[in-house]
């Protein structure tokens, strides 16, 4: 895994003369412990050993050779870090009890999901600790995932986002301004995002402007690939090469009923199947879903021969498979494999 936030840590020289105040961890202060980590005026005292076995950082300090004049505490060397003092807390939590994560289940809500793995993320990205950054990110891979089975999952459950926890896990996920780095999350969190309106995403506080910029443009990615690749039945009719009922001509004359916006192809609307009025079409520009499954086959089978129906639907699953594998694409994420193949090195 390529973890450009690791960074190397080092013992603390001693400190000049003078009182210096600390308060002592009332949870992880081992009198067995081996090293003192320092945060701000926070100490905690534990096992050297412990955090090389979860953590390449603090294996490849273990590494090095104590300096003389090092800072000791207790007897044991100092390490200052510069991290939060309750996301380390928690993360220690994570590495001594094993117990930990059980109080998450697959009935957790997203706003719990995040509030408990966020720190621990942040932390196990910075300090190399693959193993529990895999166990956090697939935590949220439930809620936010990397494949189209488990996304078609997910919209059959309707599980409901919010957009507060929408724009905190993009934020998390990404690989700048202290976040967690998770890729893999990110192409359906987008998605999500460009559900919210044009004005909610500018004026969302927690959203960079570049974030910003990739939802709306991803907004408009989205459009285009819902009416020309996942629903392009609803505005231009493609029979099937084998039909020999003469579809296309026969629908000319019919107006069935739209799946978007409840009433049937007139007062407004040009009339015919296969077209779609300006204010549905404006409607679905605003937050389109060129994954959602079409429900309005009903009128379309009396409609059309056997052959074109089957070929209408066939295509629309290829168009919202394709829409799936080009996701990460519309928001300059790269590929699918390209982000596993990153996530994997």
């Amino acid at each position: 895994m390529n973890l450009t936030t690791s960074v190397p840590i080092c013992f603390s020289p001693k400190p000049d003369e003078g009182a210096i105040t600390y308060s002592k961890s009332s949870e992880f202060y081992f009198s067995d412990g081996s090293l003192v980590v320092r945060i701000d005026a926070k100490t905690f005292k534990v096992h050297s050993s412990i955090l090389a076995r979860h953590s390449e950082i603090f294996s490849d300090m273990a590494e090095i050779p104590q300096p003389h004049d090092c800072e000791l505490i207790d007897g044991c060397p100092v390490v200052d870090l510069q991290d939060d003092v309750e996301e380390f807390t928690d993360t220690l939590r994570a590495i001594y009890d094993p117990m930990h994560f059980d109080t998450l289940d697959s009935k957790s809500t997203l706003s719990t999901l995040l509030t408990f793995l966020s720190g621990i993320l942040r932390i196990t990205t910075k300090y190399a600790m693959e193993k529990l950054r895999r166990k956090c990110i697939s935590f949220l891979e439930a809620k936010f995932p990397s494949t189209l089975d488990g996304c078609l999952s997910l919209l059959a459950s309707q599980f409901q986002y919010s957009s507060a926890d929408i724009v905190r896990l993009i934020a998390l996920a990404s690989a700048h301004n202290g976040g967690a780095n998770i890729p893999s999350v990110l192409p359906w969190a987008y998605y999500l995002c460009t559900q919210m309106t044009v004005d909610e995403i500018i004026g969302n506080d927690v959203l960079t402007w570049e974030c910003k910029a990739v939802c709306l443009a991803g907004k408009e990615k989205l459009w285009h690939a819902f009416t020309t690749i996942s629903h392009s039945m609803l505005f231009s009719f493609s029979p099937s090469p084998l039909c020999q009922s003469a579809c296309a001509g026969k629908l000319a004359q019919l107006a069935l009923p739209s799946q978007y916006g409840g009433a049937d192809f007139g007062g407004g609307r040009s009339g015919k199947l296969g077209s779609i009025s300006w204010k549905e079409a404006e409607d679905l520009r605003m937050r389109p879903h060129p994954l959602e499954e079409y429900g309005g086959w009903g009128p379309w089978k009396s409609a059309v021969c056997t052959r074109c129906f089957g070929h209408l639907k066939d295509m629309h699953m290829a168009g919202r498979q394709k829409v799936w594998q080009e996701l990460p694409v519309y928001f300059g994420l790269g590929t699918w494999d390209g982000i596993r193949r990153d996530e994997e090195s």
